[in-house]
């Protein structure tokens, strides 16, 4: 049965993205750019390069082959080649990307899903907030200030990691807004989850990340995370643990999602150990669950207790989505937004479980932690639902794409999924 009861509200990194064609990351041209040492500046293939660092990165290299002056114009320039075309624009970042898949396939079920955050108020903001018009997401906790929006540059690369494809991204920051703004008043935390995304690209509200937790933890939210890779940190202190904000937030955090980089740079382990090894590090910490995903590889999860009780495993992506992702010519894409969409999807598929179990009480925004430890939600099937949506937003050029009609999205994720059980019940 449909409620307005169970909602989600979520905060994080909203930016305008533009969408280049593709590249080949080993060109010549692109060559000079890559980088030497981890945090150097320099680009890396699937990970977050920020203006400035490039900048100072390519002015420090320039002995190196560089044709042009070390200025963004100069650089876009070698980056996109002669006979560029005007890049695509969409909305990105990875709590715009995500609250908007998970309010696509949540919209059948009339669960709102709301955007807490704080844009300039020049040209780029108002082009992102006429997209999102077209979507379901709620946009009334959007505020505008005076100031600069942030920015990407998106370069895919279809040859990358073995032919599946990646890219790299180019942040151009805006103005650092006070987390306060978008937090006004108590109606954030009146939600069955709070979604925190990316905060690593909002540095104001990354800091306040773990005294946001506790109060969420304390007016009954369920609490989600989903790293971005945090060049800043990286580029700080290179092999030292990425700071979850000021304070301790891990003991607060109910399911942490991160790709594998990401959960190495935040446990401050190499990828020599592993994924578990790197999860196990942030357990140790105070965190309890967690999803870990792995490109074209299975999606290691684990869980100690806490709203999914225990379990352990691997997912591995859709093997019919994984032959359609690597078939370019007639899927045409990019991997810009699979982990956004991913996430948007796990969440989704969380509500949807609320949604249809009698055992939980919908006339109330927030599940008890009691009844969770009775009947915990279902991770598995949760990452089985996200794969879908992560390997679906390959086929799409950007993180946002849009629906023909209500329901279209969640109607195709299902279709790659097992059908219920004859007796009703979910796989």
């Amino acid at each position: 049965m449909p409620s307005h009861a169970f909602r989600i509200h979520g905060a994080g990194c909203c930016l305008a993205d533009f969408l280049h064609g593709d590249v080949d990351f080993a060109s010549p041209r692109i060559r000079p750019y890559h980088s030497r040492l981890p945090g150097d500046g320099g680009l890396e293939m699937g990970k977050v390069i920020f203006q400035d660092d490039l900048l100072r990165f390519s002015s420090l290299s320039r002995t190196e082959g560089f044709k042009t002056a070390a200025s963004w114009d100069g650089i876009l320039a070698d980056l996109t080649g002669t006979d560029a075309r005007t890049p695509a624009f969409n909305v990105g970042g990875p709590a715009a990307a995500a609250l908007t898949a998970a309010a696509q396939f949540l919209r059948p079920s009339r669960t709102p899903v709301t955007y807490y955050g704080v844009s300039g108020d020049d040209a780029l903001a108002a082009r992102i907030r006429a997209r999102l018009a077209h979507t379901p997401l709620d946009t009334g906790c959007f505020r505008r200030r005076t100031g600069r929006t942030t920015s990407a540059h998106v370069f895919s690369d279809p040859q990358a990691d073995g032919g599946r494809g990646d890219r790299f991204f180019i942040h151009c920051p805006g103005d650092d807004f006070p987390c306060e703004d978008a937090f006004q008043g108590e109606t954030f935390f009146q939600a069955a989850f709070n979604l925190y995304a990316g905060t690593a690209e909002t540095p104001s509200l990354h800091r306040a990340l773990p005294s946001l937790l506790q109060k969420g933890r304390r007016r009954g939210a369920l609490n989600v995370v989903g790293a971005v890779f945090d060049f800043a940190a990286e580029s700080a202190a290179p092999g030292s643990p990425w700071p979850m904000g000021e304070g301790e937030a891990y003991p607060f955090i109910d399911l942490l999602v991160a790709d594998a980089e990401e959960i190495h740079g935040l446990s401050g382990l190499p990828r020599s150990a592993g994924v578990p090894a790197a999860v196990d590090a942030l357990m140790a910490r105070g965190l309890v669950s967690a999803a870990v995903t792995q490109g074209a590889d299975p999606v290691y999860y684990r869980s100690i207790g806490g709203i999914f009780g225990e379990c352990r495993g691997y997912a591995p992506v859709n093997p019919a989505l994984a032959g359609m992702i690597n078939d370019r010519h007639g899927n045409p894409g990019d991997t810009s937004g699979a982990g956004d969409n991913f996430l948007g999807g796990l969440v989704a598929d969380l509500v949807l479980q609320l949604l249809g179990d009698d055992f939980y009480p919908k006339g109330e925004p927030h599940v008890e932690r009691d009844l969770l430890s009775v009947s915990p939600l279902r991770l598995r099937r949760a990452i089985e639902f996200a794969n879908v949506a992560g390997g679906m937003a390959c086929l799409q050029a950007g993180g946002m794409g849009d629906e023909a009609h209500t329901g279209e999205k969640l109607a195709r994720v299902r279709s790659f999924l097992p059908q219920p059980l004859a007796a009703g019940r979910p796989w």
